[in-house]
Order: C-alpha cells, then structure tokens, then sequence
C-alpha cells in the first residue's frame, strides 16, 4: 500500500539521521527556535534535543449544523535522542446529538476518541538561513462507539514539515497526505496547514494566524483560527485557537485552549 511505503521511507530517512546526529559531537546540536501553532501543534520542537519533555493539557467545542462536541485532550511529547521528538495523545470527546428539538432528550455519546501515536524527526537544520525540515508520522487507533475495545479502524499521516524565521516573523508549512485503514485501505485527504507567526521581543509570547485546510476529492475545506500563545513562567504557558470556516466545511466555529508545561530539560551533552 502507498501509505506503507511512506512510513518506511520515514523510518529510513529518521534512522539515518539518528545514527548521523548521535555521533561525533559531544556540543549540543544545532536548534532553531520556532514559533509552532497552538491548534495544530507539532511532535515536540523542531530540531528537539535529547531530554526534552512537554506536557499538554486542552479542553474545546466544536459547533455544526447537526451537532456540537466537546473535546478534552491529554498530551505527552518528548525527545529521546537529539532531533527526534516522540507523542502519545488521548483525545476524548463528548457529542450531544440534539432529538426531536427537545434538550431534555438530547442523546449524548462521550468516550476516548483514539489512542494517536506520533514521531518527528529534523532532518535538516541552518542557522545561517533560520530554517528548519522535518518528517514524521502520525498513527491514530479508533474505537467502535467510544470503546476502544472493540476496533474501528485507524488513521494514518505521514507529513513534511518546512519551518523559516524572518526575525521577528515565523513561518511554518505542514503538509501530507491522509489515510483511513478499516476493512480496506483508503486515501482520505490532504492536509495543508500554513501559519504566520509574530513573536514579541525578548517573550516567549506570540500572535499566529493558523490556516487548516483539508482536500477531499469531493472538495476543500479550510478554518481559519487566529492564535495566542502567553508564557506564564518558565515552564507555563496557556495557548488560545479560535476556528473560523472559510469555504465548503461542515463546521461552525469553535475554540481550543491549552495548557502547556515543559519541565526543566534534562539535556544530554
């Protein structure tokens, strides 16, 4: 299958560099720092080093026509060697499917979405231009009505992720293909998620305009979510996403907030 080949010439391109990045240096390796999205966030930073750890916490709402979920997320990134960063994600949603127009009746099904798996590996990083390429790959299980017992199939993306200072300007482009697995093996969409980010000097506080768009065979999707991302403290920090639908989405707005703790890095040198 397609999806296959992409995840071993992931794993080459990760191994490879791996043994590369490990060997030689006993200086800590290269890193550009760059801002990242606060709704679609990456498998730890971008040119992570050894040690580093993150813990994510989110609660958000999404409203449709039909509708309306809220979500809980529980979050866990770290990096075990240098340049390789390593995600475990429990997403947990409640939906409320309205009934006759009647609240009381209202049916609502709340459970653990998925169990999501993911990895990214920089594999090429410049101070001299600020810029910085990685790969990875995201594997997402499901469960049948919220139960994680009985299997419903499972999501895959492989992804490419091209990220550039221009001082006080980020710029990050996140791209891949999408895949569904269930009794068969089919392609689901192409994701492509631009983002501007303004860093405010001397903070670790940023403004991001976030563009999420999907491509279907049927059409594009895309949400707009404007962004902010405020440093409480050292190892704090509180993000806000807004969602606003622009073109052929079934969405209506919605809204993300997380808490991001990053305990003092335990780096290798």
């Amino acid at each position: 299958m397609v999806y296959h080949r992409l995840f071993l010439l992931v794993l080459f391109i990760v191994a490879s560099g791996i043994v590369f990045s490990q060997t030689g240096t006993s200086t800590l390796p290269v890193k550009v720092s760059h801002a990242e999205p606060v709704f679609f966030d990456l498998i730890r930073d971008l040119g992570a080093r050894k040690g580093e750890r993150e813990l994510n916490i989110g609660m958000g709402m999404i409203s449709t026509d039909a509708y309306t979920i809220q979500s809980y997320l529980i979050e866990y990134e770290f990096a075990p060697v240098n340049r390789l960063g390593v995600e475990i994600e429990l997403p947990f949603s409640f939906h409320k499917l309205p009934e006759n127009e009647d609240p009381a009746q209202a049916k609502t099904e709340t459970g653990l979405e998925g169990i999501k798996a993911a990895f990214q590996y920089s594999f090429f990083i410049s101070e001299k231009y600020q810029t910085t390429f990685a790969v990875g790959y995201i594997y997402e299980i499901h469960g049948k009505s919220f139960n994680m017992l009985q299997y419903s199939g499972s999501t895959h993306n492989p992804f490419l992720i091209i990220a550039k200072r221009w001082g006080r300007l980020h710029t990050l482009l996140y791209t891949g293909p999408s895949f569904e697995s269930q009794s068969k093996h089919h392609f689901r969409s192409i994701l492509i998620n631009t983002n501007i980010d303004y860093v405010f000097p001397g903070t670790k506080n940023f403004l991001v305009v976030e563009l999420n768009k999907e491509i279907t065979k049927e059409h594009l999707a895309m949400m707009v979510r404007p962004q902010v991302k405020m440093a409480l403290s050292n190892q704090i920090a509180l993000g806000l996403a807004i969602g606003i639908p622009a073109g052929n989405t079934e969405e209506n707005l919605d809204f993300l907030l997380r808490w991001i703790y990053e305990p003092r890095k335990k780096i290798s040198r």
